[in-house]
């Protein structure tokens, strides 16, 4: 078997915050709290069936933001999603661009920004399936 993406850690200079804006925003779940251990860190995942383990997590780690990647993808069901969530964004002032339709395979997306500067892209039109 060929090895699998398993997870992606990114460090936050406050994890309550980043918690709250990956459970909030994105609707990841914490499916591991590893601040109750003093261990400074939190997986976060897609929401699973109980007794199911999750695919692919988050990993959140308190300590110095050094780099920050590109950003985040995350597919939403609906135009209405992308909307919803630009709204939230706003309100907590962490939108960077609009809800905006730019067709083809990239479709209607927007643009926020987490606690620590990390860009995270919400689309809707925009799915994995039919690659080659």
């Amino acid at each position: 078997m060929p090895p699998r993406w398993t997870h992606i850690t990114i460090n936050t200079a406050d994890i309550d915050a980043s918690v709250d804006f990956y459970t909030s925003l994105c609707g990841l779940s914490i499916v591991r709290d590893r601040r109750l251990e003093d261990r400074h860190n939190v997986w976060l995942g897609p929401a699973t069936n109980p007794g199911e383990d999750p695919t692919f997590v988050l990993v959140i780690v308190q300590d110095e933001v050094k780099f920050r990647l590109d950003h985040f993808g995350f597919q939403c069901d609906s135009r209405a999603e992308v909307d919803r969530i630009a709204e939230l964004a706003r309100q907590k002032d962490f939108l960077v661009e609009p809800p905006t339709d730019v067709g083809g395979v990239v479709g209607y997306f927007v643009m926020v920004r987490d606690p620590d500067g990390h860009l995270v892209e919400f689309t809707f039109g925009q799915p994995l399936k039919g690659l080659s």
